[in-house]
């Protein structure tokens, strides 16, 4: 097998993103041997977030002529290692992994050409808006990493689920963050969507309308992330 010698130039290893907007992925190849005169090459980008299925491992559909792009994907929640693979097979399937005689790759977890990135979106889903919350004991839900319970997704991650209660109106009633720890978040799918889920007592609170305010937060620096609101009654 000869190697292909590529490089990720964008994103950043650590970089961040928050809310929705599609990340922008961009490569270079480096000079070919030789051997490889006249042998197409094709690109695929992957994330270990991306929900793979059988033959289809990669966030480009169609394999790209050129690493330098830049491609655009709309990457999941969570902190993900990134890769650039090239390859002398078009196709993704096994079939085309094992005639693959030329290829090289750069990015992953691990190396000096690691690339990890952190995706910040906030999307509450349960309370709904104007439900009733107790403070004794409450269920809050909201989208999660696809990946969540795992040792090796942890060992990435960057991500921090803050619940804040603000009274509305603002009338000198208790303001109070909940922010469980990573364990003591259950995961769930609801459907196809992986959920983190919180259930026990609510921090000491008032009584009556508040604005709950989710931040999906970085660790190393809470002022990065993103925030979703949803109005809430706090009743007992």
């Amino acid at each position: 097998m000869t190697a292909v010698e590529v490089t990720i130039m964008q994103p950043a290893d650590g970089a961040t993103f928050a809310g929705g907007a599609a990340v922008g992925l961009a490569g270079q190849a480096g000079p070919l041997p030789p051997e490889l005169s006249g042998v197409p090459l094709y690109y695929r980008w992957y994330s270990s977030e991306f929900p793979a299925t059988d033959g289809h491992f990669s966030l480009n559909d169609q394999a790209l002529p050129d690493p330098a792009g830049p491609y655009s994907a709309a990457l999941g929640l969570g902190s993900q290692a990134i890769t650039l693979a090239a390859s002398d097979q078009s196709g993704q399937d096994k079939t085309a992994q094992n005639s693959t005689r030329h290829g090289g790759v750069a990015g992953g977890s691990q190396g000096p050409k690691r690339c990890v990135i952190h995706v910040f979106r906030a999307v509450p889903l349960q309370p709904a808006a104007g439900d009733t919350l107790s403070k004794a004991a409450s269920t809050l839900e909201a989208d999660a990493p696809l990946h969540w319970p795992k040792q090796e997704y942890q060992a990435l991650n960057r991500l921090r689920y803050r619940w804040r209660f603000t009274p509305d109106p603002t009338d000198g009633r208790k303001t109070a963050d909940l922010i469980p720890t990573a364990d003591a978040l259950q995961f769930a799918f609801e459907g196809t969507t992986p959920v983190v889920r919180y259930a026990g007592p609510l921090p000491d609170l008032d009584l009556g309308g508040y604005t709950m305010q989710l931040h999906v937060e970085d660790i190393q620096d809470s002022t990065v992330g993103d925030t979703a609101s949803v109005p809430v009654v706090i009743a007992s």
